[in-house]
């Protein structure tokens, strides 16, 4: 009998295979990627078998032995043609392209991937009532070891298919070396198996990572195969369906208090909340989880995308929470972790690529979930499992950030409670009582600075400003505590402001306090506050990516210009929002505007030192 693979794998240029197979092997990049190209070839056959509509006749049951690096997967799918087995091992190969079939994988790339990692694999499958199977050993050598393309043992053995009374069905039986001979695969490898040997990390993977996670679900646009899971020999219970952001806040909080379908719930309760005051108002409209589903989005005008969005808010901590169960033994590093994001997933099927992390903003706490319908451009997509064109993913991004702003999901991001997502990494951290420590017995320069130059260009140029206009008496209410420049924050003050004439707010006076706050708090303000300093608004975002400011933090940032005209870049880049201040809830003398965003529950009070200077000397930049 013929070695079918090596004549397929002949057929290409021999002095190129094992250098396409390795490639191959490398450009998969999750070490769940192994469980999901099995999951969606059986899905696949299964679909092929019984038809998408009757997807909940099929069955997959994957077995996992961590420790002997054991996989067995076996569906009730259409089967597999004893002249067609090893071809589905060959590079490119693609039996799915070749009849037009596959919903979930179609390049012929996946299954080649696994195989040439593989010491033993075993294909055994029925069609027609024709069993057939293919044995072979230590595929792996043939790309690691420069050995030659090993011959199936059934071939080798002259063994054809039998006639049998069976359903269709394919089992496929994989181990994998113990040690691999290369260090980055072994890497990979030893990871996939490790993530197998606690039931969460199982679970939260094949959930958010595999067509067990099929998205149908959660648009309630069907149901899914029914799918078991046996990890060294013990049943392991796991509901088929995407894990939702319900389900994981659900499991940290064990309640669903607040949690709210933006549409039909969440719209009428702010609508039903509009004419309370406003700090009952903030207070009441407070969210777990907030969340919506699309069922229909078109994403450009040429060759448009059709796509069905889902998109869940919750506060980061709470992600935190639920990812703490996946530390490694070393307690820092994570083999798998839930993240807020813009993802990207291929008719129903969760693939694990990040479009848009949002780190570069503040449009956490968002997950969003772009599922694309379009079966006529799988292969565009397929092939973009690795990485979709850049062109793709802004055209999906820029939708998101529209349907986000249209749909108000950025305007009640500060009602998502929770917070507590601290950049500073010690949770006990306490920022005025550490810099109180740090200057405590010391001697600061308390004298009057004279600016000399404008507008500012350094930072410690507004500082000087600003320390001034406290000094001529144009802001009024701030007592220095701490100054510097060069700890965690810059400025630690206290803020004492007594009701008078002279400090309320009026058509002459817009830097001061409407009355009706004195009011409502005994007639004098009192609190100690940080301040932070930068020449622009932009600049405080650079502190906070890199971890060295926590935005809640901070009671006001001072800065030279806020940049207002720019506000819907801002809104567009970093998704927060800039308007100006509201009279009727700031308590701080001078501010003049306010920033929503980040992991605040109230805006962030800012005073731009250019306002004022236009507002108390005419200053005309």
């Amino acid at each position: 009998m013929s070695n079918v693979l090596k004549e397929e794998l002949s057929k290409q240029e021999s002095s190129q295979i094992r250098s396409n197979i390795e490639r191959i092997i490398s450009s998969y990049r999750h070490i769940w990627d192994i469980y999901t190209e099995l999951l969606q070839n059986s899905a696949d056959a299964i679909i092929e078998q019984f038809g998408e509509e009757n997807i909940s006749q099929g069955k997959i049951a994957l077995e996992i032995s961590p420790d002997e690096r054991i996989i067995t997967i076996i569906d009730n799918g259409v089967g597999i043609e004893e002249s067609a087995i090893s071809k589905i091992l060959v590079t490119g190969k693609s039996l799915k392209r070749e009849r037009d079939a596959g919903k979930f994988g179609f390049m012929g790339y996946g299954f080649t991937f696994v195989a040439f990692q593989s010491e033993y694999l075993q294909i055994e499958s029925i069609k027609n009532r024709k069993k057939a199977s293919r044995t072979y050993r230590n595929l792996y050598k043939f790309v690691y070891s420069g050995s030659d393309i090993p011959n199936s043992e059934e071939e080798g053995s002259g063994e054809q298919a039998q006639d049998v009374d069976g359903k269709n069905g394919t089992k496929i039986t994989l181990k994998f070396p113990l040690r691999f001979p290369e260090e980055v695969v072994e890497e990979s490898l030893a990871a996939t198996f490790r993530i197998a040997k606690s039931d969460k990390t199982i679970i939260a993977v094949l959930r958010t990572q595999s067509i067990v996670g099929i998205l149908d679900t959660v648009f309630n646009a069907g149901s899914c195969f029914e799918f078991s899971l046996t990890i060294s020999g013990k049943n392991v219970p796991l509901k088929t369906g995407y894990l939702t952001i319900r389900e994981v806040v659900k499991s940290v909080l064990n309640s669903e208090l607040q949690f709210y379908d933006r549409l039909t719930q969440y719209e009428k309760f702010v609508e039903g909340t509009e004419n309370l005051p406003t700090n009952l108002r903030d207070q009441a409209r407070k969210a777990i989880v907030l969340d919506e589903t699309i069922d229909d989005i078109k994403i450009g005008t040429i060759n448009p995308l059709h796509a069905r969005i889902f998109i869940s808010a919750t506060s980061k901590s709470h992600i935190n929470q639920y990812n703490d169960q996946f530390r490694n033994e070393d307690g820092i590093s994570y083999d798998f972790a839930l993240e807020h994001g813009l993802w990207l997933s291929i008719c129903g099927m969760p693939i694990g690529v990040c479009l848009d992390p949002f780190e570069h903003s503040n449009y956490l706490p968002y997950t969003v979930i772009v599922d694309i319908k379009d079966m006529s451009v799988r292969k565009e997509l397929d092939a973009g499992r690795k990485g979709i064109s850049a062109y793709r993913m802004k055209q999906i991004a820029e939708t998101v950030l529209e349907i986000l702003k249209q749909r108000n999901f950025i305007k009640y991001r500060r009602y998502i409670v929770g917070g507590g997502d601290s950049r500073i990494n010690n949770p006990l951290y306490d920022a005025k009582e550490e810099l109180t420590r740090i200057f405590k017995g010391k001697k600061w320069f308390d004298s009057i600075l004279t600016q000399k130059y404008f507008p500012p260009v350094e930072e410690q140029e507004v500082i000087s400003l600003f320390v001034e206009l406290i000094a001529q008496k144009l802001l009024r209410g701030y007592y220095l505590k701490v100054l510097s420049g060069y700890q965690v924050y810059d400025g630690l003050y206290e803020y004492r402001l007594d009701q008078t004439e002279e400090v309320e707010y009026s058509e002459n006076n817009h830097l001061g306090i409407h009355k009706n706050i004195f009011n409502a708090n005994g007639k004098s303000l009192k609190k100690e506050i940080l301040i932070e300093f930068k020449r622009e608004l932009i600049g405080i975002y650079k502190d906070i990516s890199s971890n060295k400011k926590d935005i809640t933090h901070i009671d006001i940032l001072v800065v030279w210009d806020v940049n207002f005209k720019d506000k819907e870049n801002l809104q567009r880049d970093k998704g927060d929002i800039l308007t100006e201040k509201d009279i009727t809830t700031n308590v701080f003398y001078g501010v003049t505007h306010q920033l929503f965003g980040g992991s605040r529950q109230q805006p962030l009070p800012i005073i731009e030192l250019k306002k004022i200077l236009e507002l108390v000397l005419n200053y005309q930049g």
